[in-house]
């Protein structure tokens, strides 16, 4: 395709006329490819088998909606990505692209050279890899607003930048691994160029998220919040190396000198879950029991609460009532405190804890006047360090949760957030390379049966999929996006009957979870990739799979202000 002006619609009948690569040569003139992202068969029409850019003049693709390609992505040396969602399921390879007008690529490998476009405080441009091994090997114009993230990554709990002696840095996670090879920073409003101390958690976002971790976790407090000291309660801000405050051990309250404080600044991402964004959570006055807290205290959703022997991240026990986000605050500095041991606390009348170092603490500055805030110590771990132990388990928590809601519907304080709408039904089905849906024909017991016609060698198994703290409760500390649990899966085809075992046995399989411990099952993340191998070009096959789990899935998000949605 050579036309200087293209629409997405004729890009995308070009594809499903080809059932292979979409090819746009820029050889003789610039290219422009605009409009709303979808097929002659509206909006469930968005996908192509393959995307390949050539020519030395640039293209411009600009538009509204996501584009899927399900092969790979080649590039030429000028191409643009403005305000549009280009979703590559393999990888994305050639020259440069631009990412401007907030756009955003996600890949499973990205080896052309990123370049961030402007920023603001709204429109944002974002980089998603899918792999849990991603490299990305350049990026220009990085500047606070941009969002990058490694999906699959589950072992660095923080990041740090490293000078490579040419004017760019790479970005290295906290074991090591180089997740950026070279950056150079954009310039800021007076001529000079950002530099890593101007990249924070809570502006540029670098997040990981695989499995259950989730790496520049914010524990922390929001300015004002009182600490309990020997000489009384000081605000959070006020303290500084050497203050004295309370700590608690053993049932005894005793003097401990503060070690270091460190202060950080975050602003909200809305677009995500609330527990992810940033919005701090906000616990009422009496929340807990009279007098506790005194009065409402705003903390970061991973800081932890101390009750009965345990810490509880105070996002496992937002009821929407007394323990609530707070999405009026979409900008804040936070603070933490430092003591030798980790140590239980107080803070405006109710038990929490002080910082414990689990590798995060580069994401920190401290105030006054010594500069350096951390050597090359060992960093500590909930299982060895910890004041007590860290409480996330479901029997723990839920019936600390429901004690904290009845208590909240007694004192009549009214609902904030919605409960979110639930469905048990998964919407099961397959989705081939061309974007065909292949519905179920039948279901026997716990298979489900699909026919699969000639020329499909691989198939996503597609379904709804929700977090399980989004839709049983934030009281089950598993944030994964959960499509079904899936057991054996059967291929019968041409006369033969195969069992495939690669979402049993691969360590990284597209779109499945990691493995269930000491069981033949895993759950897909709600698009899960299942390979057919070689096929006779004559032969309808059948695909049984077996469906051990399903749900319940979120139909709605149930996050918006409730008086906002009653306005």
């Amino acid at each position: 395709m050579t036309g200087p002006t293209l629409t997405w619609e004729e890009i995308i009948e070009n594809g499903d006329d080809s059932h292979s690569t979409v090819t746009i040569d820029s050889s003789s003139n610039t290219i422009t490819v605009s409009g709303e992202v979808e097929g002659e068969w509206g909006s469930s029409d968005t996908s192509i088998n393959g995307l390949d850019i050539t020519g030395d003049n640039a293209v411009l693709l600009e538009g509204t909606g996501t584009l899927t390609v399900t092969g790979t992505v080649t590039l030429n040396s000028d191409t643009t990505i403005s305000g549009m969602t280009m979703n590559a399921n393999s990888s994305v390879s050639g020259g440069t692209v631009t990412l401007k007008n907030g756009a955003t690529l996600i890949a499973q490998s990205v080896s052309a050279s990123i370049v961030f476009g402007e920023t603001s405080a709204t429109v944002t441009n974002t980089i998603q890899l899918d792999s849990s091994s991603a490299t990305l090997s350049s990026i220009s114009n990085l500047s606070p607003g941009d969002v990058i993230e490694f999906v699959g990554n589950t072992w660095d709990t923080s990041i740090f930048w490293v000078a490579n002696g040419d004017g760019t840095y790479a970005l290295k996670g906290s074991t090591g691994d180089t997740l950026i090879a070279s950056v150079t920073f954009a310039k800021k409003a007076d001529g000079t160029s950002y530099t890593p101390s101007d990249f924070t958690a809570g502006e540029t976002t670098v997040s990981y998220n695989g499995g259950t971790s989730t790496a520049l976790t914010l524990t922390c407090f929001l300015p004002g919040t009182r600490i309990r000291t020997p000489e009384g309660d000081t605000a959070v801000e006020n303290l500084r190396i050497g203050s004295e405050i309370t700590v608690y051990r053993e049932g005894q309250a005793v003097g401990c000198p503060v070690k270091w404080v460190g202060r950080n600044y975050v602003t909200v991402h809305p677009e995500l879950p609330d527990d992810e964004s940033g919005y701090p959570v906000r616990i009422v006055r009496d929340a807990v029991a009279q007098g506790v807290p005194d009065r409402d205290l705003l903390v970061t959703a991973e800081h932890c609460l101390f009750f009965e022997g345990g810490f509880v991240p105070a996002r496992m026990l937002v009821n929407g009532r007394s323990i609530y986000y707070d999405r009026t605050i979409t900008s804040y500095t936070y603070y933490h405190i430092e003591t030798e041991q980790h140590s239980i606390i107080m803070a405006d009348g109710l038990l929490t804890e002080s910082y414990l170092d689990t590798g995060n603490r580069q994401s920190f500055e401290q105030p006054g006047s010594v500069v350096r805030i951390g050597g090359k110590g060992q960093v500590k771990t909930w299982a060895r360090d910890a004041a007590a132990p860290l409480t996330v388990g479901r029997e723990v928590v839920e019936p600390l949760f429901r004690r904290l809601e009845e208590r909240a519907e007694q004192m009549g304080l009214k609902v904030r957030t919605q409960a979110p709408v639930l469905t048990g039904d998964a919407d099961l089905h397959l989705l081939t390379d061309t974007g065909e849906i292949l519905r179920a024909i039948r279901t026997a017991n716990d298979r489900i049966m699909f026919m699969v016609p000639p020329h499909v060698s691989g198939v996503y198994l597609v379904s709804r999929a929700s977090r399980p703290s989004d839709a049983v409760g934030p009281f089950v500390d598993d944030r994964r996006r959960m499509g079904v649990l899936v057991g054996e899966i059967t291929f019968f085809d041409a006369g033969q009957t195969s069992a495939l075992q690669e979402h049993l046995t691969g360590v990284s399989v597209k779109g499945w979870h990691g493995r269930e411990q000491g069981m033949s099952c895993r759950w897909t993340d709600g698009r899960a990739f299942v390979d057919l191998g070689e096929r006779r070009p004559d032969s309808f096959g059948m695909l049984a799979v077996q469906v051990l789990a399903a749900g319940p899935y979120v139909l709605t998000e149930g996050v918006q202000d409730a008086t906002r949605s009653l306005a």
